[in-house]
């Protein structure tokens, strides 16, 4: 055993990491994904695995702190949906150029799974390197008279730490010791790759060896920051090579991610491995249910798009469709939702698909969406609606025409939107003037409902 600094706990030899892994379920769908991947053509199953690359990459530095992400924004990114690559640019350059280089990383590491690339030190420097590589500065706590205090330091790409970076539990006061930089943080590195290459690791469940190598990875953090993606990227090595797909560990999931690590530091590894997985099958179901046709889909949905509407929405204005559509909807609940209507009356939003196109100006059309329109209803006590406006989404490919047009049952003048309002993100002027067309349109319904009511 290396001598090693007071406080840094060595992780253990692999040989002593007991642990007891029920492994049937993983195995069974390991078996299910190697049966679609059957019947699956190989651009099929690259796309598919494309997918759960990419939802890593990108989660990977939410996990981090480094940017924010929710599921939607990650399924954009990890399925190129339509305007991904604008999506990403509203992120900022910094969160793109962190995820492109999460990106690469996982390239890296799923090309030396295909080559069978030795695990060693330098290539697990390289792998960070890589994923920091647009990292220019890192936080650490120094103390200055008594007093900790947060500083930037530039971060070094690929070269191991110069200082301590101990974290401190601040509700606890709890001191974590890693290895300390110098002999060593070389030396364990050294003994990791020399675990990673073993007999045993070598014959051990694959999910097991990713929970160790990432658990032991993370007790030496060899570098002053970029760690915990390193340890992701580097248990995912194993889950390339058997079942075939990274590990996703979702930015929602942290708390408990973190959880089961700290179970494992207390000599308890099983939480942590039976997290990991439970990562690996909701993997494999990810790609087994990416493993569709998608020009085929694509030829289906043209041709009932077509049989349904014969002037479907251009593909580059169907989200920013959607996205008015939203809007006017939220614009339309916060003014029913700031109201304090007498205990009788009822209005709700929704959204829904016209079954009509009467109304639609010259030029126009109503596009073909799962909803292409929202309405407001009105309801007196428990009676049916004693009042509806419906508010229709209309689209028109002549530049020289405001791109959209909501047009309102109740009579009231088309609302004029043009796309450089909405495309990539609503304007201000654009929410500005949704918010005195809500306000006129609900005015009106309620109008609608008073007149009514003096009537009964």
């Amino acid at each position: 055993m290396t001598s090693v600094t007071a406080g840094y706990v060595p992780f253990p030899a692999f040989r002593d990491w007991h642990v007891d892994f029920d492994a049937t379920v993983v195995d069974q769908y390991v078996f299910r994904l190697a049966r679609v991947r059957e019947s699956a053509t190989p651009e099929t199953q690259h796309h598919a695995l494309e997918i759960a690359t990419r939802t890593a990459a990108v989660d990977t530095g939410a996990i981090e702190g480094l940017y924010a992400t929710d599921r939607g924004f990650t399924r954009t990114i990890a399925t190129q949906s339509e305007f991904w690559e604008r999506a990403l640019d509203a992120r900022g350059e910094q969160t793109k150029r962190s995820i492109e280089d999460a990106m690469n990383a996982y390239e890296y590491v799923l090309d030396a799974t295909t080559r069978s690339v030795a695990i060693t030190a330098n290539w697990i420097r390289e792998l960070h390197a890589i994923i920091t590589k647009h990292q220019a500065t890192y936080t650490v706590n120094v103390l200055v008279d008594g007093v900790e205090h947060s500083v930037e330091r530039p971060l070094p790409h690929g070269r191991y730490k110069t200082d301590p970076n101990h974290p401190t539990n601040r509700s606890t006061g709890r001191v974590h010791h890693y290895s300390q930089p110098g002999d060593e943080t070389v030396s364990e590195m050294l003994r990791l790759t020399d675990e990673l290459a073993s007999a045993a690791f070598a014959a051990t469940h694959p999910v097991v060896q990713a929970a160790y190598a990432h658990y032991a990875y993370v007790c030496i953090h060899p570098f002053a920051d970029g760690n915990g993606r390193v340890a992701r990227a580097l248990a995912s090595v194993y889950l390339y090579r058997n079942p075939g797909v990274p590990l996703v560990v979702f930015a929602d999931q942290r708390d408990q991610y973190i959880d089961r690590l700290e179970a494992a530091d207390s000599g308890n590894p099983v939480p942590f491995i039976n997290f990991l997985a439970d990562r690996v099958v909701d993997t494999i179901g990810l790609v087994n249910q990416s493993m569709v046709q998608p020009d085929a889909m694509s030829e289906v949905l043209a041709g009932l798009s077509a049989a349904l509407n014969p002037d479907p929405a251009p593909t580059e204005l169907t989200l920013p469709a959607e996205r008015l559509l939203a809007a006017c909807a939220t614009h339309l609940q916060r003014v029913v939702n700031a109201l304090t209507l007498p205990g009788a009356v009822t209005l709700y939003v929704f959204p829904s698909r016209a079954t009509s196109d009467t109304g639609v100006p010259a030029g126009y059309f109503v596009p073909t969406m799962p909803n292409n329109e929202v309405y407001v209803a009105a309801y007196v006590g428990g009676a049916p609606a004693i009042h509806r406006h419906d508010y229709l989404l209309t689209v028109t490919t002549d530049s020289a025409q405001p791109t959209f047009q909501i047009i309102s049952s109740g009579g009231a003048e088309p609302l004029d939107v043009w796309l450089r309002e909405i495309e990539p993100t609503l304007t201000a002027s654009l929410e500005l003037k949704l918010s005195t067309w809500a306000e006129s349109a609900i005015s009106r319904i309620l109008s609608a409902v008073q007149a009514a009511v003096s009537v009964e």
